[in-house]
């Protein structure tokens, strides 16, 4: 956590309130700035297509391939994420730098495939024009590559390059949604649906391609071990099961909500609930602060004890140093954590007591109010589940962090199911349900293995190096023979 932490840790020593502003602006744009910036283009989108749009399925036709293309491609590519981001930690930790540009070129291939061959079977015998099913399957395929590209980036520490990316496509999008609304590019049906499409995936394009410029930009040495990164889900291959499960886990419940009576079908391709999707987004806005607040207590308090533990564990620590240490960071995890919690249930509280007349003003039906008012309080446990997971990963506990993701994916759905029968009342419970008994249990697995973490630590260590084994470690290791053999032919 190098570069904003160095910078963060500057403006905190520092006691003026104009610094301390600054310090935590800085950390809202690096933890959500992205996440704003598309989302608020999204909306501006739907804002003005408010006033053009004379048939209103065709905003929901816009609005359904926006929801599926984010939810999807997330879905596809989480569990990616979390692997190649231990992968590329390594790969810097050795200096091997010549392994991130050929791993971001072969799981970029490899994602295009997947995400290409899922669409294009989706979108193939559906009944939309021709013209709108390529921009969909584009604008896919495109967020897709964008959540691999911002893992390397992120990894890097490149988050200004992400803001000003997402910023300066948002902007793009905008200007030429106007251009297209009023100068009608003669589109055979849906054309202001199409217009808004087109405008959105040019801005998106544009965004990948500043991304993709930083990238090439830091790194451009490569090897032709492309696929080498493979072998990691021999070797981790419960990173790809947490990433996995914990996004289905914060998707399932909306999926199983599109099936409930506030489902609506769109032109037989799309199936979503507007109203409930929009109260559950809403609910997620409320806990930027928690990303925040974390962001800034990790790079400015926990890191320094973590690596302080680490150190004297590795090198030459006492018992009652380690131990000191261990206390410590132990301090630092629950005192963040606490300060964390009871501002962000302050924050969420005081939205859901004030939501009613936000709503009213805004003119946004009760039925989301309603939604939003439970869901804020799921959305309140669901970002703790993530730190609790994080912080697990932080300290090589796997085994925990995967139990923790697949509670939360399987509670969430059964309890959704259960509540949704019970009529719209009830509708939101089965995501707070899930959230809550999960962060319970989230918060016992994590305090128990912060208690016994020298266990962890010196007892869980192998006393060898072990041979990597497993399928894909094969795989990884003929590719890479291959290459060589070609290379050198």
């Amino acid at each position: 956590m190098a570069g904003i932490g160095f910078t963060l840790k500057k403006l905190f020593k520092e006691e003026f309130f104009t610094t301390r502003l600054k310090a935590y602006m800085y950390s809202s744009i690096v933890a959500a700035g992205p996440w704003i910036a598309a989302v608020l283009t999204v909306n501006i989108l739907l804002f003005m297509s408010e006033y053009y749009f004379d048939d209103m399925s065709q905003k929901d036709l816009f609005m359904g391939t926006i929801v599926y293309s984010f939810v999807f491609s997330q879905i596809i590519t989480a569990p990616w994420q979390l692997l190649i981001t231990r992968y590329i930690s390594d790969k810097l930790y050795v200096k091997d730098y010549d392994y991130i540009k050929s791993s971001f070129t072969g799981l970029s291939r490899l994602v295009f495939v997947i995400t290409y061959i899922v669409g294009f079977i989706y979108y193939y015998k559906n009944q939309l024009p021709l013209y709108y099913k390529f921009m969909s399957l584009s604008l896919f395929v495109f967020i897709s590559l964008i959540w691999i590209i911002m893992v390397y980036l992120s990894a890097i520490k490149n988050y200004s390059i992400i803001s000003y990316a997402y910023i300066i496509g948002g902007i793009i999008s905008i200007i030429l949604s106007v251009i297209f609304i009023n100068y009608s590019l003669q589109f055979k049906e849906y054309s202001i649906a199409s217009g808004l499409l087109l405008a959105y995936l040019i801005g998106i394009i544009v965004t990948y391609s500043i991304l993709l410029y930083s990238f090439l930009s830091t790194f451009y040495v490569s090897n032709n071990k492309e696929y080498d990164f493979l072998r990691y889900l021999s070797k981790f291959y419960s990173l790809f099961y947490i990433g996995l499960f914990y996004t289905l886990g914060l998707w399932i419940d909306d999926i199983l909500m599109w099936y409930s009576p506030l489902g609506v079908d769109i032109y037989e391709t799309y199936k979503y609930a507007p109203l409930y999707d929009n109260a559950v987004f809403i609910a997620y806005l409320t806990v930027i602060p928690t990303m925040v607040l974390f962001m800034v207590s990790i790079e400015t308090e926990f890191y320094d004890k973590y690596k302080k533990y680490y150190t004297l564990s590795m090198e030459n620590g006492t018992y009652d140093d380690i131990e000191v240490a261990r206390k410590q960071m132990e301090k630092s995890v629950y005192k963040q954590m606490i300060y964390t919690m009871e501002t962000q249930t302050i924050i969420s509280l005081t939205l859901i007591v004030i939501s009613g007349k936000i709503f009213s003003y805004l003119g946004i039906p009760i039925i989301i109010r309603d939604i939003f008012r439970i869901a804020a309080l799921g959305a309140l446990c669901n970002i703790f589940i993530l730190i609790i997971i994080l912080i697990l990963l932080y300290f090589e506990s796997r085994k925990f962090a995967l139990t923790i993701a697949s509670l939360f994916m399987l509670s969430n759905a059964i309890f959704t199911l259960y509540f949704i029968p019970k009529g719209i009342e009830f509708y939101g419970f089965g995501y707070f349900m899930g959230s809550f008994i999960t962060l319970v249990i989230a918060i016992v697995i994590m305090v128990r293995f912060l208690k016994d973490i020298n266990y962890y630590t010196f007892g869980k260590q192998p006393l060898f190096i072990a041979e990597e084994k497993g399928i894909f470690a094969s795989i990884a290791n003929n590719i890479n023979t291959l290459s060589n053999d070609i290379e050198n032919e």
